[in-house]
Parts: structure tokens; C-alpha cells; sequence
């Protein structure tokens, strides 16, 4: 019984909280990234499998077709800070 008492201690909300934050960040981020490759397929074949396997290829597509994937980029990084924020919160050491 005690230990269960010295594990709900005045951090435990925070750190459930910040777990949260990092797992709710991933998926949106993930969700980003699935939206920016949809983009991607409908583009060409090759662009899908580019931003998929070569480095600096997404960012390559990313300023030619820019008005159509502002958005996801923008999903993507809103759900990385939010998984950041979870970190600070949580005192999570990834």
C-alpha cells in the first residue's frame, strides 16, 4: 500500500500529462506526414517513392507544390511541437 501512495505522488498528473501530449503530437504529426505522401501519390508514382526513401526529396516537393502541401507541413509540425511540449510537461527524457 505504500508504494502504491509514494507512486501518486504531486508529479504523477503532470507526467500522465505530458504522456498525453507526446502521444496525441505523434499521431497528429503522423496524420501530417500520411497527408503530404497522398499529395505526394497524386503528384507521380516517382514523387511518392522519393519523399518516401530520398533525403531532401520531400523538401524538394514541398517548395515546387507548395500551395498544396502547406497544409500537411504544417499539421506535421503543429503535432511535433505539441509532442515537445508533452516532453517539457512530463520531464520525459527521449
Amino acid at each position: 500500500m505504500l508504494r502504491v501512495i509514494e507512486l501518486l505522488d504531486d508529479e504523477t498528473p503532470m507526467t500522465l500529462l505530458g504522456y498525453i501530449l507526446l502521444w496525441s503530437g505523434f499521431m497528429i504529426a503522423l496524420f501530417g506526414e500520411a497527408r503530404f505522401l497522398v499529395v505526394a501519390y497524386h503528384r507521380s508514382m516517382v514523387w511518392y517513392f522519393g519523399c518516401l526513401f530520398v533525403p531532401f526529396a520531400d523538401l524538394t516537393f514541398f517548395l515546387l507544390n507548395f500551395r498544396k502541401t502547406w497544409r500537411p507541413v504544417m499539421l506535421s509540425t503543429i503535432g511535433l511541437v505539441i509532442a515537445a511540449i508533452g516532453c517539457w510537461v512530463g520531464g520525459i527524457d527521449l
